[in-house]
């Protein structure tokens, strides 16, 4: 299995707002998905997930080459996910 890290989640208050925001103040910014509820953006290769409270838990999202597991379940762009917690109580997708 090989390992890679894939994005890191912040919340917002408005998905639009912060996606002008970080548009606006940092270079080779693009927008990769979004919708009223979260965006993925790419700064420099290094994505960032924007993430309203209540929908998706701030995360690091660790990408996995393995076998998908039978509790994954699967967002709106279709990539398989399953949360889990580190000792500290962090959320590692």
């Amino acid at each position: 299995m090989r390992n890679k890290f894939d994005h890191a989640a912040v919340v917002v208050k408005d998905i639009k707002v912060s996606e002008k925001w970080y548009l606006d103040n940092y270079e080779n910014t693009s927008i990769i998905y979004a919708d009223d509820t979260w965006a993925m953006l790419e700064i420099d290769g290094v994505k960032i997930a924007l993430v309203l409270e209540g929908t998706h838990p701030p995360h690091i999202a660790i990408r996995q080459t393995s076998p998908i597991p039978a509790d994954a379940k699967r967002h709106r762009d279709l990539t398989y996910y399953i949360y889990d917690k580190d000792p500290d109580g962090n959320v590692i997708e």
